[in-house]
């Protein structure tokens, strides 16, 4: 697999971004969730199609500035910044869980800035009758267990893997507490922010994707987040969970493919409207 460039892309005074990039193309933003960015064969089989620009969240990575970043709202100017520096003035994006819950706000939030949008089984609403599991308080393998349809998948055995070496494990911890220290901020106690009130402003063309037997968050969340979106599409992958990308890849991203073809053809005919 080859490995991406990453570039050290200075958004605005207080916050940074370490951005791998890779591919040619039409540019697409990749949003990582609360595990943190890892180049996957998901990631590398979206780069044979397009230039994949895929940001460490800040605190995570070679990211820097969360301490700076003192909510949602600030998360989300901050990426606007980004996307200037990227030369994106409206850009694709696709994220996943926390990732897409970014994506659908910096939807809703500039409708100008995004040009479609695929969200990956995303966070951002709450049930109180169907909670979404609390994943910081969970150890480790309980959360591995729940992320994938099939303990014994390759996707399961990526997610229990340990370094052989002491210095490898050490770091690889201080990884995994970085990342949730990050997501937690923006994700705990729940990751209801207030999205279901504005949700209904997203214009973008969206799509989402979602593992049939997620467990981490329930498969019913998808009609919640389509039926606040018109026009939006799900696709439904069978056989996979949480990490939908990684279990099913071909799937996931022949999914991508035919969304992102079929809305660039219609918005090139209406010019740009839904």
């Amino acid at each position: 697999m080859a490995q991406p460039k990453e570039l050290l892309i200075q958004a605005n005074e207080n916050v940074s971004f370490a951005v791998k990039v890779a591919g040619q193309g039409e540019p697409v933003v990749y949003l990582h969730g609360a595990g943190g960015l890892a180049w996957d064969p998901f990631l590398e089989g979206l780069s044979h199609h397009y230039q994949v620009f895929a940001p460490h969240l800040p605190g995570t990575g070679r990211s820097s500035g969360l301490e700076n970043i003192r909510d949602l709202w600030d998360l989300i100017l901050c990426h606007y910044d980004l996307f200037d520096r990227l030369g994106l003035d409206a850009a694709t994006v696709i994220g996943h869980s926390l990732g897409g819950m970014i994506g659908l706000e910096l939807a809703a939030t500039d409708q100008s800035r995004i040009k479609q949008l695929v969200a990956i089984c995303p966070a951002g609403l709450f049930k109180e009758e169907e909670p979404v599991p609390d994943m910081f308080a969970m150890l480790p393998h309980e959360l591995a267990d729940l992320m994938v349809a099939d303990s014994s998948s390759p996707a399961a055995e990526m997610l229990r893997y340990v370094p052989s070496t002491t210095e490898e494990r050490i770091e690889a911890t201080i990884q995994r507490m970085q990342n949730l220290q990050a997501a937690a901020k923006f994700l705990w106690p729940i990751p209801d922010k207030g999205l279901k009130h504005r949700i209904h402003r997203i214009k973008a063309p969206t799509l989402f994707i979602w593992g049939r037997q997620d467990r981490f968050m329930p498969v019913s969340y998808a009609d919640d987040f389509c039926n606040r979106i018109p026009h939006a599409k799900l696709a439904l992958i069978d056989q996979a969970a949480h990490l939908v990308t990684l279990e099913q890849t071909g799937q996931v991203l022949t999914a991508i493919q035919d969304f992102l073809h079929v809305t660039e053809a219609h918005q090139n005919m209406t010019g740009g409207f839904p």
